[in-house]
């Protein structure tokens, strides 16, 4: 998860200072009201504009919780056009079928609407279905899966052509794909030194400079924009 302290943070406050100029956000595929990175710029956004959404969410958050439940598949209950911006943060790489989420976006987002949506690539398992053992599957027993956060699986990864594809294909006008960090940091990451490393004074700065972000190279995570 991004920080303050993150070389991409500026880039990432950039992207979601443009998100919550065009009203009405949705933030689709959340557990909650301002979660995940989305609560680090919490004070861009107009809140009487933003709209959180969920697949069978915990409604006991009080003021946090989701303002409605939705299967970002199919999002049959907004109307076409009717966002002006949407927020998918670490959502498709968990769902069945991430060429319809991608479409739906589309469809709900106005003319010259705006999606930014990231997804993990250089990065462990992170689901909770506990799909963990063979047989992965059986046909006489069928696929089940349950895409609450209670139990979600962890089904893909994208790289930048892999994205400028699925939005092409959903009729987005242009498609820009952003690697979060490069090889050294991607690969700290993983290896869980990322953080314990970044607290020594003179480190954070140092690997910003020689971790370089290359498309098509490691990366942790790809953030898109896409304009529709």
């Amino acid at each position: 998860m991004l920080d303050a302290r993150h070389p991409f943070f500026p880039t990432f406050v950039r992207l979601m200072s443009e998100a919550a100029t065009m009203r009405p956000v949705y933030d689709l595929g959340t557990s909650a009201r301002f979660a995940k990175e989305v609560g680090l710029v919490r004070h861009l956004f107009d809140e009487a504009n933003y709209r959180a959404g969920g697949y069978r969410p915990d409604l006991n958050l009080g003021d946090q919780a989701c303002d409605f439940d939705c299967d970002i598949q199919n999002l049959s209950g907004i109307a076409d056009g009717e966002a002006g911006s949407v927020l998918c943060l670490s959502v498709l790489e968990h769902v069945l079928y991430p060429e319809r989420t991608v479409r739906e976006i589309g469809r709900i987002l106005r003319p010259g609407g705006l999606a930014i949506v990231s997804v993990p690539f250089f990065a462990a398992y992170h689901g909770k279905s506990g799909r963990d053992a063979n047989s992965i599957y059986e046909c006489s027993k069928g696929w089940q899966t349950d895409s609450s956060h209670g139990g979600y699986g962890d089904f893909w990864r994208f790289t930048h052509e892999g994205f400028a594809f699925l939005f092409a294909e959903a009729g987005f006008s242009r498609v820009d794909v952003f690697p979060i960090d490069g090889w050294l940091i991607s690969r700290l990451q993983v290896l869980g030194l990322y953080y314990r490393l970044r607290r020594l004074p003179f480190l954070p700065g140092l690997m910003a400079r020689l971790d370089r972000p290359r498309l098509g190279r490691s990366t942790t995570m790809h953030f898109v924009r896409a304009e529709k």
